[in-house]
Formats: C-alpha cells, structure tokens, sequence
C-alpha cells in the first residue's frame, strides 16, 4: 500500500474518525477493498488507523496528566478518569463481545 495513503489513514486514526468517514474523504477506487483492509488485523491499513487511534488518544492521556499533575486542574483530572473508566467498559464489552 502506498506510504502516503497509509500516513493519511494514521492521521485519521489519530483524529479518531471512524471507517467510513475515512473511506469518504479518501474516496478511494474500490471502496470495499479499503474497507476489509482497514478490517483486517495485520494488513498495513490495518496497522496504520490502529496506531494513528492509540496515538491520538495517548497524546490526550497526556495532555489530561500533565494538566492535572502540573497545574493541579481539577477538571482535568475528573476528564482523565472518566477516559480511564470507559477504557476500561470498552475493554470489557470488546472482550466479553468481540466487538
């Protein structure tokens, strides 16, 4: 898959944007190919929006932790923890699910 796509993907990835908004504004030939790419653990597409996700959300983990360690931002820390609980429900129903 080409370097250049598959940075684009990570960067949706690390927006958050779910499949379909990325198969959208990418507007690829064969949509559905895209489409089980991004589906497959392992592919290259695959790999990439996975890595963008865990990116993106790292970078908020981090910007929460240093704001509520550093400045002591209550709001902060309460947006931190409830991140880490429904991590935790997300997990869960992943697991319990296969979702």
């Amino acid at each position: 898959m080409d370097e250049n796509l598959l940075n684009r993907i990570s960067s949706f990835g690390v927006l958050g944007y779910p499949i379909d908004k990325i198969i959208f504004l990418l507007d690829p030939p064969d949509p559905d190919t895209l489409r089980a790419e991004l589906d497959t653990p392992g592919s290259e597409a695959y790999n990439a929006y996975q890595k963008g996700k865990a990116t993106g959300e790292y970078s908020l983990d981090k910007a929460l932790f240093d704001e509520a360690t550093k400045n002591k931002d209550i709001d902060a820390n309460d947006r931190m923890r409830a991140r880490l609980h429904l991590d935790k429900i997300d997990n869960k129903i992943k697991t319990k699910f296969d979702l």
